[in-house]
């Protein structure tokens, strides 16, 4: 639940910030984009981090929910372990370069992507009562896995450090290989 309220949360800050605002001087701030305020590198792992938190999550609600293709069922497995080692890096990255490991939630903000751009617009789904898990988790991984290749291309173009580059790589490339497996399913086609 807490996952929920805050994906909830985030969408919510996410679309105000998009609306614009004031940044104190009385100036109009449109589609937040990392600034000298948020170093890139801090906003790209705030940002991933709760993207694959989201992914671990829709992977082991479709796990409980009764994911039956074998292979769904390894790229399910493969999230939820690899995704979670890249975590632990992000936020080892984190302490190391911002003197924190704690993820903040607005972080992404300055991204200038949306919720939807992120892919991040399924969050908290519950699975169980999906008449196809195959399919309804394949679509909506693609979704999410869509959301970080746009991520992941931010990060290989803005990255500051070579470690945040070397990553965003990583996940384009697993997370196409992915998607090419999950179509056929996401169609029906199983």
């Amino acid at each position: 639940m807490k996952h929920v309220l805050r994906v909830a949360t985030l969408a919510a800050i996410v679309a105000l910030a998009g609306c614009g605002g004031d940044n104190g001087d009385g100036a109009e701030v449109e589609g937040q984009v990392a600034s000298s305020a948020v170093p890139f590198d801090r906003a790209f792992i705030d940002g991933m981090v709760q993207h694959h938190e989201g992914a671990i999550e829709m992977a082991k609600s479709a796990t409980r929910a009764g994911l039956s293709q074998p292979d769904l069922v390894q790229i399910a497995d493969d999230i939820i372990r690899d995704q979670q080692d890249e975590i632990d890096d992000m936020r080892g990255w984190r302490e190391d370069w911002f003197g924190s490991s704690a993820i903040d939630p607005q972080g992404a903000d300055t991204l200038g992507l949306s919720p939807s751009e992120m892919g991040m617009q399924h969050e908290g789904s519950d699975l169980t009562d999906a008449a196809d898990v195959d399919q309804a988790f394949a679509s909506m991984m693609i979704d999410h896995h869509r959301g970080a290749i746009r991520m992941a291309e931010l990060g290989q173009d803005r990255g500051q450090h070579e470690e945040i580059k070397e990553l965003a790589g990583q996940i384009i490339e697993a997370q196409e290989r992915e998607i090419a497996i999950m179509q056929e399913h996401a169609a029906g086609h199983h």
